[in-house]
């Protein structure tokens, strides 16, 4: 009984150290295989392979390795790594890719759907959608490029692309992705600036912007500013409105269309805000009680800039009056600052008031001008310019603005400050 116990425990610690053995050199062997495999050369790859035969890593590295130089010898790789590790999505994704390379595409299909069924993530999707757009099948590519859009891990601006050549209309296009996160959604309205088609982008916008996402604003700010520098401020309008009751910006009043008309706030620079060029040898200030957005002037600014301006809506074939109330500190009469009123359509002047100084007056100054929009105008830009006049030196001083308002005029009343047809011709600075 002894002995049998005796021989037991024999067995069992020979089994033991065995394992152990096995264990030392299997380890050895992988270390080994890892080590030649990392120097990402091909004979050291196939001594990998030699070493570790079943480690289907090591036929799809040497298949990466060949994939240029020898693609039947690539490919034959990878389907040993395939067979070895059905869950390998790279290997068929590069599998289906030589398939279809050989013209084989029922295999390359069935490589790339494999790839599809093992890993859900976004790369065998936007394979599947390269696939059947290369295939123009259209009813499997939006399939495909459905899932892709649910999962793109960074920019989908590829995904956009195929989208849009498939079917160039933007509302056809968030059909078929029906993309849910805003940004790539946000993606989707900076993809189709570069389209050249406002109305897509203000639809796109327009959706973006009912998803209430904060984070989007900079986005939809930049698609009211292209809008409105391709002369459609129409479009523009609405997305605007709907900023500013997102970010509880305050619209203009009944009484005058301007936004920001008292300089309650530090202007956007971005759609119907007032827009603050930098302009060397000039800085702006905003102070508060009471609000005013001051300028001044070193002397060494440029002979002529724009300042401020903004784009202002209005109705066609109306008088309207142009008050603006500021003050101005070592700034002389004949300026060259002044405001000028210009059709945005067409760019021509509409109406300009005097040089811009208040040095006589007590309490600050107060510029008028009057005009009549155009026909069809719906739009005009209210703009401060300065042009040094000749025989002055360049402006060095102060100039602080109160309040601008535009606002209805009865017919006549300012009759005596519009500006003639001559001067109304001239173009915008």
């Amino acid at each position: 009984m002894l002995n049998t116990h005796r021989v037991c425990r024999f067995a069992i610690t020979a089994f033991c150290l065995a394992a152990l053995a096995v264990g030392i050199v299997w380890n050895g062997l992988f270390a080994i295989a890892d080590l030649s495999a990392r120097r990402n050369q091909t004979d050291s790859t196939r001594l990998a392979m030699r070493l570790m035969p079943a480690n289907a890593a090591y036929p799809a590295q040497l298949a990466e390795e060949l994939y240029a130089s020898d693609p039947p010898a690539a490919k034959s790789l990878l389907q040993k790594a395939v067979k070895l590790n059905r869950y390998d999505a790279s290997s068929w994704i590069q599998l289906g890719l030589l398939s279809e390379a050989e013209n084989d595409l029922p295999q390359a299909e069935e490589s790339l759907l494999q790839a599809a069924s093992a890993d859900s993530t976004f790369l065998p999707s936007w394979s599947l959608t390269n696939f059947y757009f290369r295939r123009q099948n259209a009813a499997r590519f939006w399939y495909w490029a459905h899932r892709a859009a649910q999962m793109v891990p960074d920019d989908a601006t590829p995904l956009f692309r195929l989208a849009w050549y498939v079917n160039p209309n933007a509302q056809e296009i968030e059909k078929g992705l029906q993309m849910k996160r805003p940004v790539v959604e946000g993606q989707f309205v900076n993809f189709l600036l570069t389209q050249d088609d406002p109305e897509a982008v203000t639809a796109a916008a327009l959706h973006l912007l009912q998803t209430t996402n904060k984070e989007s604003t900079g986005t939809l700010l930049g698609a009211c500013d292209w809008l409105l520098e391709h002369k459609r401020p129409d479009l523009a309008l609405g997305l605007w409105n709907g900023l500013a009751t997102r970010t509880s910006y305050r619209s203009p009043g009944a009484d005058s269309p301007v936004t920001n008309s008292d300089f309650g706030k530090s202007p956007l620079s971005h759609g119907f805000d007032w827009h603050l060029p930098t302009v060397e040898g000039v800085s702006s200030f905003l102070n508060a009680n009471p609000n005013t957005l001051g300028f001044e002037f070193s002397g060494e600014e440029p002979d002529s800039f724009l300042l401020l301006s903004q784009t202002v809506p209005v109705h066609a074939q109306k008088p309207y009056a142009m008050t603006v109330d500021y003050g101005t500190s070592g700034i002389p009469p004949g300026s060259g600052i002044e405001w000028r009123v210009t059709d945005e359509q067409t760019g021509s002047v509409l109406a300009r008031t005097s040089s811009l100084s208040s040095e006589k007056a007590e309490k600050g100054g107060r510029a008028a001008t009057c005009f009549t929009t155009p026909e069809g105008a719906a739009f005009v830009n209210l703009s401060l310019i300065y042009q040094r006049q000749p025989g002055t030196v360049r402006v060095e001083g102060k100039l602080a603005l109160k309040a601008v308002r535009l606002t209805a005029a009865a017919a006549g009343d300012c009759a005596a400050e519009k500006i003639s047809n001559s001067r109304a011709d001239s173009p915008a600075l």
